[in-house]
């Protein structure tokens, strides 16, 4: 069976956007209208280990600022893709570790195909729980992730606020 171009695309960003989930630098999270909340921005470089399929599995690096610092992740997802449109969706489960411990939740992503291989998505990330220095850890917030490259690998950023 014949694909279009655009959905060739869009079946390889899939686990892509698998990573840009943040971590959470104390037990309890605090909103951004909090008295003395900290904003807090982590980067996340992901490359899909199944680029072609609409479900699958990612690892990337992460970098965040001090006391958090860099870690890795590994995450699941499942995706659909209108070849006609270029929309695309994805949601999934991750687990970030870092030197003083572990993040894990879920994410759901909206996103545009603008070519077979350019995509941006945004959406949200839900931590759930962790290890460690992060044991009890709860948070959600927003999440951002891009690809130049039919979603061999992805960029994504996401943002959260922690107590003073």
């Amino acid at each position: 069976m014949r694909r279009k171009s655009l959905l060739a695309g869009a079946i390889a960003i899939a686990g892509v956007l698998a990573v840009g989930v943040p971590v959470v630098a104390a037990a309890a999270s605090t909103t951004a209208t909090s008295p003395g909340a900290t904003k807090i921005t982590c980067t996340f470089k992901n490359y899909n280990q199944t680029p072609k399929q609409f479900s699958g599995f990612s690892f990337g690096y992460i970098s965040c600022p001090k006391p958090i610092g860099h870690g890795v992740q590994s995450a699941t997802y499942s995706a659909t893709v209108n070849a006609k449109t270029g929309a695309a969706t994805e949601k999934g489960s991750y687990t970030n570790w870092f030197a003083a411990g572990t993040v894990y939740g879920t994410y759901s992503l909206r996103g545009q195909y603008t070519s077979p291989t350019t995509a941006t998505f945004k959406g949200t990330y839900t931590i759930s729980g962790g290890t460690g220095a992060y044991k009890g850890a709860k948070a959600t917030g927003p999440l951002t992730c891009s690809t130049t490259n039919a979603g061999a690998t992805s960029t994504c950023t996401s943002v959260q606020y922690t107590g003073s």
